[in-house]
């Protein structure tokens, strides 16, 4: 069970209310059979390629994603920037104290919350749709800025050039491993020790090379916020705020190293990844892989999801880079296949972006809502500091229906922004139109085949899109719970 499903279970259970995946606690009846939404989403996407081909002609009649206005860094920016940065240690602070002495149960403790919910989740949204905040509440790299000012300066190494991105791209996966695969990764103290082991290996890091190089090249979570940062409309750096068209800083055609390109893929996979977990797919292969294994051997199938989500992220970077070398042979250049995947791997955020909306979205409104609670007794202690530490999380703010067609309309839509963007590139990219055209077959074939199987992937555990089972509906469900009540009164 993921941290995220586990925390909207445990959350609910405390609600005067039942909840099922998704922290949602009905499933939905769709009106049209199910592959008929796959296969209206998946030629909506191939459709896209030829609408998109007759309106953007030219590079010239693409979006204008160059910045389109700027503001200069100005005091009140650097307040904020000071305001958050306390915020981003005191929160780092008070999940590594909850977890180490708080209570233990994930929905008593703000860690688990704090951490997957608010952080993982929210964060991710904030900087997909609003802005990339992330390098000023980053806890780590202000705890560097506070050591530079205390400390005497030494100089740094220089950051090896063939390591690249490959430290963040191990460390995203590590985390992700421990998101999904890992048997407990909403208990509190282990979230703690994993805080304290990663800020070890990155205080380091930057300890060693530099605080800046570092934190560009080898932190994993900054490497992640800022490619969402770059879907968003709003732009924070040392120049001020700057505006821009959605999705406008993912149009550029510079090669990515390999290194960010399997970072990429690498995010693409783990969302999906999450979903997949409640599918009868992984059911299957959990069996199977039980089955070959002596007896007892997996039993938290830690065996089964590691080979499951790093053979889901080999295969999404095999069919990637296989993509990029149809692509180079239909558009007959002289680019090669590797220098296609680097420099059209930006237009697959999109994907992400509208995959982890659709995924996450019920686990923070629903979930999201106990930090109110939490924030009164953050360590599980009794406490009611703000007066909110009864509130309940109300599960119905939103229904499966709703869900359901949100994760349609951002699973669509991502495809189709990546879609775009891939038009956007290739005409900048290759001499001709044609040459652009026909590259861009193999790209939009890959992402209509992506659009059904996420859509397949997100409707399995939400969706009741198979025939009734006539023995379940002729169940006397009322007697059912009556004789349950009764056997559970202590009088009877």
């Amino acid at each position: 069970m993921s941290a995220r499903r586990f925390l909207a279970v445990a959350g609910a259970l405390l609600a005067p209310a039942p909840a099922a995946a998704h922290a949602i606690g009905e499933r939905y009846d769709l009106p049209l059979p199910m592959h008929l939404y796959i296969l209206g989403g998946a030629l909506t996407v191939a459709l896209s390629f030829a609408v998109v081909a007759l309106v953007v002609r030219t590079h010239g009649a693409a979006p204008k994603f160059r910045r389109t206005a700027s503001g200069a860094a100005s005091p009140l920016l650097a307040g904020v920037a000071d305001v958050l940065q306390v915020l981003g240690l005191a929160a780092f602070v008070l999940v590594i104290a909850a977890g180490l002495v708080g209570e233990q149960h994930p929905a008593r403790n703000i860690a688990a919350t704090l951490v997957w919910i608010v952080w993982w989740i929210g964060l991710a949204f904030t900087a997909a749709f609003v802005a990339d905040i992330w390098p000023w509440l980053n806890p780590w790299r202000t705890i560097a800025i506070i050591a530079g000012r205390i400390l005497p300066p030494r100089a740094a190494r220089d950051y090896p050039r063939r390591w690249a991105e490959w430290p963040a791209v191990c460390g995203l996966f590590l985390f992700v491993w421990f998101e999904l695969v890992y048997p407990a990764p909403s208990h509190p103290r282990t979230i703690a020790l994993v805080a304290l082991a990663y800020s070890v290996v990155t205080l380091s890091g930057m300890a060693v090379f530099g605080r800046e190089s570092w934190v560009r090249r080898g932190e994993a979570f900054t490497l992640f916020f800022a490619l969402l940062g770059r879907f968003a409309p709003i732009s924070v750096g040392r120049g001020g705020v700057r505006f821009r068209p959605w999705a406008g800083g993912l149009a550029r055609h510079t090669p990515l190293s390999g290194a960010m390109v399997a970072f990429i893929l690498l995010s693409l996979a783990a969302v999906l990844f999450d979903g997949f977990l409640g599918t009868g797919v992984w059911r299957a292969f959990d069996r199977l892989v039980r089955d070959l294994l002596p007896l007892g051997a997996d039993r938290d199938s830690l065996i089964a999801a590691t080979l499951a989500l790093l053979g889901l992220w080999l295969a999404f970077l095999g069919a990637y880079h296989l993509a990029a070398r149809a692509m180079a042979w239909m558009a007959k250049t002289d680019r090669s296949g590797r220098e296609i995947a680097r420099r059209f791997a930006l237009t697959l955020v999109p994907i992400g972006v509208g995959y982890n909306l659709a995924h996450n979205l019920s686990y923070l409104l629903v979930q999201g809502q106990a930090i109110a609670a939490l924030l009164s007794d953050p360590f599980g202690f009794g406490w009611n500091l703000f007066g909110t530490a009864s509130w309940q999380p109300e599960i119905g703010v939103i229904d499966a229906g709703a869900v359901w067609t949100v994760a349609l309309l951002a699973i669509v839509g991502g495809h189709l922004i990546a879609v775009y963007l891939a038009h956007v590139v290739a005409l900048r990219l290759f001499a001709t139109r044609g040459q652009a055209l026909r590259a861009l077959v193999p790209m939009t074939v890959l992402m209509v085949v992506y659009t059904g199987i996420s859509l397949t992937v997100i409707a399995e555990p939400l969706v009741r899109f198979r025939k009734p089972d006539p023995d379940y509906t002729r169940l006397d469900w009322p007697a059912l719970h009556a004789r349950a009540a009764a056997r559970d009164d202590p009088a009877s």
